[in-house]
């Protein structure tokens, strides 16, 4: 049977950090239970403490669901390559060597209690290591069946093209990358391949890092020390133009649905060509309802032009707050790996 993913994948990136383990395993039970039956964790997201989790609320739902994990970052004196980041306790490194695909899959699998994942995504390209070499590895964990299906993360299009090539004759996948109303390059850079080959677009980031639930209309900026505030989109002249867009885009739709803006801006980006799959977290039951809402929504034609007609017409400055952009994407990083 084809492999198919729910039109929104729970994301399990912030179950990595302090908090009530037993209400986020509640929380990912009841997603599943209400449809949203894939997953996405990774074993960076609290240096494998996501993982337990999302084994713990799978766990008797099994058949149900898909699970999402990735390969090719590791930490600890056996890891090679280019380091990623650093925290304090440990350097993170893209090591994409087929051996260390291979642990990395069979780790997984032990934390999550599986006998096999459905989806393993090369979480970033590893330059140090040939990419035939690294989906040479995850080929043969296809055949072996501990892989349904293989994915990439954050690869170009000539990546995407090598790795294609090198898993031929299975198919690639997905491939996952940053994609919502506020960060659309993807349709500039992988649209096209992404339906020439038949390759998902999963998206992650599809609100913006919270910007499209809303929560900023009023309180116009994000408060000192919030990681968020070294990301251009926060600047506070793209702040001004992006609140303008959801006020004429996604207002109107959403208040002639009587839905939250986050479900219109999500039920928008799973209606666009090429996308398999929506990633987003919840926090709490309303948080919840929202991904509901969106995965079950589907925007007519015209809603849709609405929505990006308004968004295209936004000032956006890419440029603005770049000295301060590779300190986000420090902290974004680290903030993905927080305990374990």
């Amino acid at each position: 049977m084809p492999l198919e993913l729910s039109p929104i994948t729970f994301g399990a990136m912030a179950h990595a950090g302090a908090g009530d383990d037993g209400h986020r395993v509640a929380l990912m039970q009841a997603a599943i239970d209400r449809g949203i039956t894939s997953i996405d964790t990774a074993p960076l997201y609290g240096f494998g403490h996501s993982e337990r989790l999302v084994g713990r609320a799978v766990a008797g739902r099994r058949a149900r669901v898909q699970v999402l994990s990735k390969v090719g970052l590791r930490w600890g004196p056996d890891a090679r390559g280019e380091v990623l980041f650093e925290t304090p306790e440990r350097t993170v490194r893209r090591d994409s060597r087929p051996e260390s695909v291979r642990r990395d899959v069979e780790e997984s699998l032990e934390r999550l209690g599986l006998e096999a994942l459905d989806i393993v995504q090369v979480h970033h390209p590893d330059r140090d290591t040939p990419i035939d070499e690294t989906f040479g590895a995850l080929k043969d964990l296809l055949d072996e069946g501990r892989v349904r299906a293989v994915g990439a993360s954050n690869f170009t299009v000539d990546e995407l093209e090598a790795a294609r090539r090198a898993l031929a004759p299975a198919p690639l996948f997905s491939t996952q990358e940053r994609y919502s109303l506020v960060y659309r390059d993807v349709e500039r850079t992988h649209a096209a391949f992404c339906a020439r080959h038949g390759v998902g677009l999963l998206c992650y980031s599809p609100l913006a890092q919270g910007l499209l639930a809303g929560k900023l209309l009023t309180g116009g900026r994000v408060g000192a020390g919030d990681f968020r505030g070294a990301d251009p989109s926060f600047h506070p002249k793209n702040l001004r133009a992006i609140h303008r867009a959801m006020r004429e885009g996604l207002d109107p739709v959403a208040i002639d649905r009587g839905a939250p803006l986050a479900s219109v801006a999500l039920a928008w980006l799973i209606a666009q060509p090429a996308v398999v799959s929506a990633i987003a977290g919840a926090r709490d039951e309303a948080q919840l309802d929202g991904l509901v809402r969106a995965s079950r929504m589907r925007l007519a034609r015209g809603e849709r032009a609405h929505v990006r007609a308004a968004f295209e017409a936004a000032p956006i400055d890419r440029s603005a707050g770049t000295s301060t952009a590779r300190r986000w994407v420090s902290a974004v990083r680290r903030r993905l790996a927080r305990r374990g």
